[in-house]
């Protein structure tokens, strides 16, 4: 995946935040072995984020996927669409460790058969925790790391999410 994000609203110092997402999805994994949409597709996500206090964050997400020629495992082809929801509460513990809670919840189309497609719901909560370093250059890198544990359709299921962000100011503002 390929991301721009655009900062529309506030910034790091500001109550609010609206920063729109647009993504090119590539298609290079393995059909055969399900791990790929199997084409080339578009996404869109709308992030808000809210300073509740000065310790505690929360960050909404709404967005959409579209693949106009997915591929399953079996070489089957169809459009493929899918929405996303997303809500973290974050507590800024230290200047540069928080811990988090997130859900994620997705509905997204299948490829089953030439032309035809299954709607999948999933849904998940995951604990989790992120850190930063801030370097000279004004690159900030941020790991993290969550565990997502299925409730509703995605009940039963779990797993381990690692992070990895790079934020980087393309051109230095002057002080306000």
């Amino acid at each position: 995946m390929l991301n721009y994000r655009f900062q529309l609203i506030g910034n790091g110092e500001t109550r609010v935040a609206f920063a729109p997402r647009a993504t090119l999805i590539f298609s290079t994994g393995n059909a055969a072995a399900g791990r790929t949409l199997g084409g080339t597709g578009v996404q869109t996500n709308l992030p808000l984020s809210i300073v509740v206090a000065p310790k505690f964050v929360t960050h909404w997400n709404a967005g959409a996927t579209f693949v106009p020629h997915a591929t399953n495992a079996f070489g089957a082809h169809a459009s493929s669409s899918g929405y996303n929801l997303g809500q973290s509460f974050v507590w800024l513990a230290k200047s540069r460790f928080n811990l988090l809670l997130e859900t994620a919840y997705t509905n997204s189309q299948t490829v089953v058969g030439r032309e035809k497609t299954q709607w999948t719901p999933c849904l998940y909560v995951s604990p989790g925790i992120r850190w930063a370093y801030n370097l000279k250059n004004g690159l900030q890198v941020i790991p993290g790391i969550g565990v997502p544990v299925g409730i509703g359709p995605s009940r039963g299921e779990s797993g381990i999410f690692l992070y990895l962000s790079f934020e980087h100011p393309f051109r230095t503002l002057p002080p306000r």
